[in-house]
């Protein structure tokens, strides 16, 4: 896709049938992940149904502020309270 294109997308809606497997997804993931850019942060969410599946991917504004203390040094995120893909 044409970095425009990409820019101007906020969200993907895939459907699924029964014979896919969860692994297959993580590259579809980690491709939409990869062409974010850094003012936004992925959702990633499975809605599953008695026929079909679908994953949803969208785009989320990270927000302008950031935390700082007294002392003026900024609050980094924590790392472990967001959730981690694995590769099998």
């Amino acid at each position: 896709m044409t970095k425009k294109l990409n820019d101007k997308i906020k969200g993907i809606s895939i459907g699924l049938d029964k014979s896919t497997q969860l692994k297959d997804l993580n590259g579809v993931i980690d491709e939409f992940t990869k062409e974010t850019d850094d003012k936004h942060e992925v959702k990633v969410s499975l809605t599953f149904e008695t026929s079909q599946s679908t994953l949803h991917l969208n785009r989320i504004r990270k927000p302008f502020l950031t935390l700082a203390t007294k002392d003026g040094k900024k609050v980094k995120k924590d790392k472990k309270k967001q959730a981690k893909i694995k590769k099998t």
